[in-house]
């Protein structure tokens, strides 16, 4: 697998698509969030909200500082989705792996 790359001190894009059987779903009251974790295992953002494109698809903007390390970061996207009466209302997580590299490179 490769990961994507970007380099430390920039702005990233973030986006993920929600489905269900295959349809683009929105989670539970359209509310999606994020988690961005560092390689170092700390949050770099933690709980925000996403941004709502159209049905089941959301993206956020966040940026990493000289400060921040290079490595293996996690992107964690997360929203509640309704599996029906029986079940309820259930966690649903999508995750990806982003390289933040060194802006000399």
């Amino acid at each position: 697998m490769t990961l994507t790359k970007y380099e430390r001190k920039n702005t990233i894009k973030s986006d993920v698509d929600f489905k269900s059987g295959g349809v683009l779903t929105d989670p539970s009251g359209n509310n999606a969030y994020i988690h961005v974790i560092k390689s170092d295992g700390t949050y770099l953002i933690s709980g925000c909200s996403g941004v709502r494109d159209g049905a089941g698809e959301y993206h956020y903007y966040f940026t990493t500082t000289e400060t921040d390390p290079l490595g293996i970061y996690i992107v964690e996207w997360y929203g509640n989705h309704s599996l029906g009466e029986t079940f309820g209302y259930k966690k649903l997580v999508q995750r990806d792996a982003i390289q933040i590299v060194d802006t000399d490179i």
